[in-house]
Parts: structure tokens; C-alpha cells; sequence
């Protein structure tokens, strides 16, 4: 193939970059696409404004995948394909931790059950936390922790036997006096002497979720209520 001929040649990618077809030129393209060979032409351009056509990413030449990378870190208003596959809202718990990445605030509100506004506040700078998470249109695994929020961080925390999330509390104390259970029991949940006060796992600070499966090298495990609980979850499952 000359260079000429290459020039026109022109594929059709998936939203991840993978090529899916290549066609001799935009009107093939356009004819097999029932659609506008201008409008394919377009997409295929780099640094243009049209980023997609049909719902494809579109490039000049035959090379089996092309980087899309720099479409992500796009600004994006208003509906597009690739828009909709960018996760720019990052969810994090109150020691930096990435707990999750939503497409938009709206969707981060519908995913936690809290209402999009007091999220567009806290990365707008006009609030520190909402619903109980840092929220940033920054997204990486960790992210510096504003000392104020560190200091709010409850000292208690209870989960399930699944180490889902219940509640936080400022203490031992106030997780006794509000929960029921004895003080004694969740200082030696939290210590590490037992694994569970009352029904529950308890942990210092504040996390999304616990992974109950690394419990099963804990001491106690053999015997605890953790234990029972597992082997009735997998009997569940097996039936």
C-alpha cells in the first residue's frame, strides 16, 4: 500500500481503543456506518472537536489499537460516548483512601444515597466532607487528608458480620451507651484480643468496608461467631 492510499484508509476503534474495522476510505466508512462521510472524516482528525462518530472513535491508517488516554483527561460538556465511560468523580473515605469513581456527581449521589449538591460543594472547596466521604474530581488510590477533616474522624467504628459499614462513634464509650454493648467488649474487638463485641466488628476509624476474609488468620477465629457466620453464608450458596 503507498503512502497516498494509507492516508485515506481509515478504521473505526471501540471506546477502549481497539480496532474493529478499517475501511479503504471515509465514504466506505460513511456507507457502511449509514452515515455522513464529512462527519467521519471529522472524528478521525485529531485535536478537532468531534471525538466520535456513531458511537466509535475513528482514525486515519490500520493501527490495531490507538491510545485513549488523552480523551479522558478531556473537559466534557454535554452527552458523548466516551463521556459516559469517564469516571472524573473521585469517592474517598476520611483517611484518603479511593473507595470508589462515579461518571458524575449525580451519579456519586444516587450510588451513596445523599443529594449531588453537597457534593459539587466539597469540590467546589465550600465543604470538607458530604455524606460521610471526601469527594474530588481528583482521582488517584490516596489523596492528602485536610488535618480538620483527620481530627472529625470518629474513633469507633462498627460493621457487620459481612464488615459492611454501620456507624462511627466519637469512642468506646459513646459506641457502649448508644449500641448497648459492653465498653469492655468493643476495647478488646478493637485490641485485637477478640473479633467481635456484640455481634459486630469494630475497628479504629473509618472505613468503607472491611475485608473479612483476612480475619481468617486472626487467633480467634476458630470457633468465633465469624466463623459460623461464614460457613452458613457458603451453605447458602451451595444449595
Amino acid at each position: 500500500m503507498n503512502s497516498g492510499m494509507y492516508q485515506r484508509v481509515i478504521s473505526r476503534y471501540s471506546l477502549s481503543g481497539q480496532r474493529l474495522e478499517t475501511y479503504p476510505n471515509a465514504k466506505v466508512a460513511a456507507a457502511a456506518m449509514d452515515s455522513d462521510q464529512t462527519y467521519i472524516s471529522r472524528a478521525a482528525r485529531e485535536n478537532n472537536a468531534v471525538f466520535t462518530a456513531c458511537g466509535y472513535i475513528w482514525r486515519r491508517g490500520a493501527a490495531a489499537e490507538i491510545d485513549v488516554r488523552p480523551l479522558l483527561k478531556k473537559d466534557w460538556h454535554g452527552p458523548s460516548p466516551i463521556a459516559a465511560k469517564i469516571h472524573t468523580i473521585g469517592q474517598y473515605d476520611l483517611e484518603g483512601n479511593l473507595v470508589g469513581t462515579h461518571v458524575n456527581t449525580k451519579e456519586a449521589a444516587k450510588a451513596v444515597g445523599v443529594h449531588y449538591n453537597g457534593i459539587r460543594d466539597v469540590i467546589k472547596g465550600r465543604g470538607m466532607t458530604y455524606g460521610g466521604f471526601i469527594w474530588s474530581k481528583t482521582i488517584k488510590k490516596k489523596i492528602p487528608v485536610n488535618p480538620r477533616i483527620t481530627e472529625k474522624i470518629a474513633g469507633v467504628s462498627q460493621y457487620d458480620m459481612d464488615g459492611r459499614w454501620v456507624r462511627s462513634f466519637k469512642n468506646c464509650y459513646e459506641a457502649a451507651r448508644l449500641t448497648g454493648i459492653d465498653n469492655g467488649h468493643i476495647h478488646h474487638a478493637l485490641n485485637g484480643d477478640i473479633l467481635n463485641a456484640g455481634g459486630y466488628l469494630w475497628r479504629k476509624g473509618q472505613q468503607l468496608r472491611l475485608n473479612i476474609n483476612e480475619l481468617r488468620r486472626h487467633p480467634a477465629y476458630k470457633g468465633s461467631k465469624l466463623e459460623r457466620h461464614m460457613k452458613i453464608k457458603r451453605e447458602k450458596a451451595l444449595k
